[in-house]
């Protein structure tokens, strides 16, 4: 299995702090996630749409019975 992490673009915070408007469009157009990166830890930008396509995800698969049946392809 491929760790997501390993695709997704990372900026410095320094960096984002400079060039906030366009990292933020390039996160609203391409729809991928951005890490921004800090010494005492990091963070991820995500446009709405995929942070709402996560929590959907998560919610689904927070039931048992729909996780199951996700995942034997009955959805």
């Amino acid at each position: 299995m491929t760790d997501a992490r390993d695709n997704i673009k990372q900026v410095q915070l320094e960096d984002v702090q400079k060039h906030f408007e366009q990292i933020f469009e390039h996160v609203l157009v391409s729809g991928e996630p951005t890490r921004i990166l800090k010494d005492t830890g990091n963070a991820i930008l995500v446009s709405e749409e995929v942070w709402r396509g996560m929590t959907a995800t998560m919610n689904l698969m927070s039931s048992p019975g729909m996780r199951e049946c996700i995942r034997s392809g009955n959805a």
